[in-house]
């Protein structure tokens, strides 16, 4: 059987065709991503595939970082969320405990006083007729809206219902709600992971459209899946209704990809893309999974997935200067390389701003890209507007852009319109090293060449230094990150030891011991001798991977592995995945002056109730199948898969004989 696999990263979309039966990539094409036009991109990638092959794959399975990088970045749609039962007062108490798993601005929420029936005496449903009456005033300005009430399983999430129905019957906005994602306890994850699949349903839309675009126009009447966050897949309508299920879908394809193409049985995955480099596992051919849920850039989420570590670094990573000293940031920009080779006033524009040695803390060598229209878009201000108008015919250097605003370039209305991904920035980055040093050589170096003219206006280092030095930083960051890793599985329980980065100190010193012992193996420290290492081996995935790992494996007293198409393992993982479900329920037994009055457990708002645990297995285990047969159905897997259900007590004590509370009903659905 043949499939093609594609990957939108943040940079490079790739895509392959493999055969599942010989296990062997056919072949393999790449392009650059078009972020305001997806569908160039992928249309690109797909067409540098032999075509006879194409019309013979029988399915097309897609990977993206899309989803990941809003998230890093902590971009995406404008969302609110709607709290239930939430407490005002307390969260105002709580600001930093929100801000912890990724809430900075509590004015995305909207909350309904309430209090759930069954866990408090003066219980109370939510003002409907006022949510009713608002609820245009408080979404104006949105494009999702996430629903989430508190102690959802009391009441089967039945106060999430009502509101979404109210909504629906209000607005044509998409709507989450929490108890259709989620049995997470921790509720503050709950809300996160809601937030988080608001914020991306309108992008994952809008790429999925587009690989549609591009298979219409090429005839390609084939079935249409995606990566979830675990390495297996689910179908596009699934994709499009719990897009948080897509996070971190890249990494997990380049996890699948990375065991397919390296041939071991442990080792760690290291995949450097445009934005991330995402760190990840593997143990005895498996994939290790993540404990509580995937925790990505600011969010702590209640997606489950693969163990994935993923921080900001890629060949995209910003290049700039704070008080006169280089450093990465953790942002994405348009390398200036790249930009160059698209808009011929570029160039000239560079060279120019380097004539004049203009001296500035802002960093004006970059440039301003439109990605989005938003003329006719609501909730932008004058000056946002403004700003995007300038930029509709092409892309302006910082400098230009402030005159034409009338603005001193600190000033300029830019920090949302990035955040909702309306506008990037190009500037500097590692790609554009590459390029200058040869380890590139797609681009044209010229504008990369000025642009660093232009930041030696404002720092110590000459041109050329600058590019030995930026390569420097790439694999100093990724040693201590891969460090700070390798401590974490080695000592999972020292938790305190690993928070406000604590560890980072240490591993300035680990870096700096062992680029001496590596680059002077003949000098001997004074007093003490730091060393980390690893008996895995790096296996690096990623066009720029190549470039870096062989560097910080010897740093690390490892191999490095880059295998053949190690620049295409996203597209190869996505080919390689397979389609697997999973569902859960929960028996709770109810408890009346210390005597067991039956068991019960909810279906999407319903109450089922039963005397005996037998009773009331027996039936979980029929609503169980029946939900698990409609998720496999809309996951893609068909209308009959195979199904396991297996069970969990859980007893105070621990023990066989200790008091039992609940029953954990785990079911789930493959094609065999």
């Amino acid at each position: 059987m043949l499939g093609i696999g594609i990957d939108t990263g943040g940079t490079c979309t790739d895509a392959v065709v493999y055969d599942l039966d010989t296990k062997e990539i056919l072949s393999a094409g790449k392009a650059l991503t078009t972020k305001s036009h997806l569908e160039t991109g992928i249309a690109k990638a797909l067409d540098r595939l032999p075509q006879d092959l194409v019309h013979k794959a029988e399915f097309l399975a897609l990977s993206t970082t899309l989803a990941t990088n809003a998230c890093v970045e902590n971009k995406g749609a404008r969302a609110r969320l709607l709290m239930i039962g939430f407490d005002t007062n307390m969260m105002e108490h709580l600001k930093e405990i929100y801000a912890s798993y990724g809430f900075d601005d509590l004015t995305q929420f909207i909350i309904l006083d309430a209090k759930v029936e069954n866990l408090f005496p003066d219980a109370f449903d939510p003002d409907w007729d006022d949510l009713r009456q608002k609820a245009p005033q408080y979404f104006a300005d949105c494009d999702s809206i996430g629903i989430v009430q508190k102690h959802p399983r009391a009441n089967g999430g039945r106060f999430e219902l009502t509101a979404r129905q109210i909504l629906q019957d209000t607005l044509t906005l998409p709507i989450t709600i929490a108890y259709d994602i989620s049995n997470e306890v921790d509720i503050l994850k709950t809300c996160a992971g809601t937030m988080l699949n608001a914020r991306l349903i309108p992008l994952i839309s809008e790429f999925m459209d587009a690989v549609h675009h591009v298979m219409e126009s090429r005839h390609l009447h084939i079935p249409l899946s995606i990566v979830r966050s675990d390495g297996t897949l689910m179908s596009e309508e699934m994709a499009k209704t719990y897009p948080v299920e897509t996070l971190l879908c890249g990494p997990a394809a380049s996890v699948v990809g990375g065991s397919e193409l390296s041939h071991t049985d442990s080792g760690i995955i290291v995949d450097m893309g445009g934005t991330t480099t995402d760190i990840a596992l593997i143990h005895k051919k498996e994939p290790v999974l993540a404990n509580g849920g995937i925790h990505i850039g600011q969010w702590k989420t209640m997606v489950q997935g693969l163990y994935v570590d993923t921080f900001g670094l890629g060949g995209d990573t910003a290049v700039r200067f704070k008080n006169n000293q280089l450093f990465l940031d953790t942002v994405r920009v348009i390398p200036i390389s790249v930009l160059a080779s698209q808009y011929d006033d570029v160039l000239p524009a560079l060279q120019e701003l380097a004539s004049r040695r203009r001296l500035h803390s802002r960093w004006i060598h970059e440039f301003y890209v439109l990605q989005k229209d938003i003329s006719d878009k609501t909730g932008y201000t004058e000056d946002e507007q403004r700003l995007c108008a300038f930029l509709k015919e092409k892309p302006l250097i910082t400098l230009d852009l402030a005159e034409k605003m009338g603005m001193d370039p600190h000033f300029l209305p830019d920090s949302r319109l990035e955040r909702d991904g309306i506008l990037m920035k190009s500037g500097l980055t590692p790609t554009d090293m590459m390029v200058l040093k040869g380890d590139f050589r797609q681009y044209d170096s010229s504008a990369a060449s000025a642009a660093l003219q232009c930041l030696c206006a404002n720092i110590r280092e000459t041109p050329d230094q600058i590019p030995d030095l930026v390569y420097e930083l790439v694999i100093r960051r990724m040693y201590e990150n891969l460090g700070r890793i390798i401590l974490q599985q080695q000592y999972p329980k020292q938790k305190f030891f690993f928070q406000k980065d604590a560890l980072a100190p240490m591993l300035g010193c680990f870096y700096e011991q062992a680029k001496e012992s590596v680059d002077h193996p003949d000098i001997v420290p004074d007093n003490a001798q730091l060393s980390l290492s690893t008996p895995l081996p790096l296996i690096g995935v990623g066009a720029p991977i190549h470039v870096f790992l062989p560097r910080v494996a010897a740093l690390l007293h490892t191999t490095a592995i880059v295998p053949e198409y190690a620049g295409v393992a996203n597209a190869l993982g996505a080919a390689a995945s397979r389609i697997v479900t999973h569902c859960d329920l929960t028996v709770k037994a109810e408890y009346e002056g210390g005597s067991c009055t039956g068991y019960t457990f909810f279906e999407h708002g319903k109450k089922y109730i039963f005397e005996e645990p037998d009773e009331a297995i027996a039936s979980g285990k029929e609503v169980l199948t029946r939900t698990i047969k409609k998720r496999a159905l809309l996951q893609g897997l068909g209308d009959a898969p195979h199904i396991e259900i297996t069970m969990e007590e859980n007893r105070i004590g621990h023990t066989k004989d200790g008091l039992l509370t609940e029953i954990f009903l785990h079911a789930t659905a493959i094609e065999l």
